[in-house]
């Protein structure tokens, strides 16, 4: 199978020139990834933020299941290798939006409690635009609003059927 984000960027020429523009710079792929990440929403109209999801996501043909990018980096950072290019976990996230091909909460999960998820597991991102994190509650003593969260999901694990 082909690669589908190489695919992308060899056929849309806006992305194309835009990922040689960031690499062309003297910064470090942590601050490509961040100039990247901003310059996608801009160009495709993804929603930035948790609370960009509702005005883009009524205005925008692009977009199927408004999620933020600052939501689906996160989730992506997390399941990502420790040692994987920022740059391309920023462009995965962004080619998941356009394409409703969106990370899956459960996942999620799975990697947090390794494959033992409680009966109900409340997952949560926090942060700012690029610098997202995600949280999980089972294992925090303040609650969501103090930690943060901008974005909240449950898993229940007995509606999950393997």
């Amino acid at each position: 199978m082909a690669n589908q984000i190489q695919e992308w960027i060899n056929e849309d020429d806006k992305l194309y020139n835009l990922i040689i523009e960031i690499q062309s710079s003297d910064k470090n792929p942590n601050a490509q990834a961040e100039i990247a990440f901003n310059k996608l929403c801009e160009l495709y109209d993804i929603p930035k933020t948790p609370e960009d999801t509702t005005i883009i996501g009524l205005n925008s043909e692009n977009i199927y299941n408004p999620r933020s990018l600052f939501e689906e980096h996160a989730l992506l950072k997390f399941l990502a290798p420790e040692n994987e290019d920022p740059r391309g976990i920023v462009l995965s996230a962004a080619h998941n939006i356009l394409h409703n091909n969106l990370v899956d909460y459960y996942e999620v999960a799975k990697k947090e409690y390794n494959n033992e998820i409680p009966d109900v597991c409340q997952i949560g991102v926090n942060g700012n635009e690029y610098n997202s994190k995600v949280i999980f509650f089972q294992k925090e003593t303040q609650n969501w609003e103090d930690l943060g969260c901008l974005t909240i999901a449950s898993v229940n694990k007995q509606s999950i059927i393997s």
